[in-house]
This record gives C-alpha cells, structure tokens and sequence, in this order.
C-alpha cells in the first residue's frame, strides 16, 4: 500500500514538473509583449528574462525558454562596451515565472503614437 501511494505521488510530481511552462516575446517600450507565446521548459532548464538598458533607460526585454545550447545564466550588469548597453538576466523555474506585465490597451499606444505624430508636425512648421 505504502508502495502504490509512493509510486502515485512520484508519477503526479514528474508529471507536474514536466509541463513547466515560460513565456516567449521580445517586450518593447509602448507596446508591450511582441510576437508573444508560450513554450515549455526541458528538463534541467530555466525561464528567463533579460532586461537590456541604454544607461538607465530601459530599452527592451527578452523571454524565452533556456534550452541545452543556451542555458539561463544570471548576469548583473552585464556591458556591451561598443553599443553602451548593459544586461540584466534573471532565471526562474516555475510555470509561467517570467510573467510580462499585462499588454498595453490598443487606445493607449494609439493616442500615445498620434500624439508624437502631431508633435512631428508641429515641429516642421
């Protein structure tokens, strides 16, 4: 009896375990999540998220799911002396971790890109 309950719950936690998913979209400033899906984390692998920075001004995110050839690895500040970009990588390993912020409303990008086209605009007359 011991045996069954022992071998029910190893196979309940390996099955568990096994359909860990992260999310997958390269996240832009405006418009949130592009090209957003979802994708399923092999064994002994990690989500993650890598917030790429101008100085201190955010540029863009990246998340993805580690795989064998590319395998998540925290990094802090992280530089790219030719381009003066600095990386920010963080790991996680349980269902849908590396969460992006909810996706921006379609009215907000839109008054935000009428609102820079009128500014353009206004400034060639």
């Amino acid at each position: 009896m011991k045996g069954l309950l022992l071998f029910t719950l190893s196979a309940l936690l390996c099955w568990v375990s096994a359909d860990i998913r992260c999310h997958s979209c390269y996240k832009v400033p405006v418009l949130g999540c592009v090209d957003r899906q979802s994708c399923r984390l092999e064994q002994g692998q990690q989500c993650l998220t890598t917030h790429v920075y101008l100085g201190k001004m955010w540029v863009f995110s990246n998340l993805r799911c580690g795989t064998p050839e590319h395998p998540c690895q925290e990094a802090y500040n992280q530089t790219n002396n030719k381009l003066g970009l600095t990386y920010n990588t963080t790991c996680c390993n349980k269902d849908n971790c590396n969460s992006p912020a909810p996706r921006p409303t379609p009215a907000l990008a839109l008054i935000f890109f009428t609102s820079l086209a009128g500014l353009g605009l206004w400034l060639m007359h």
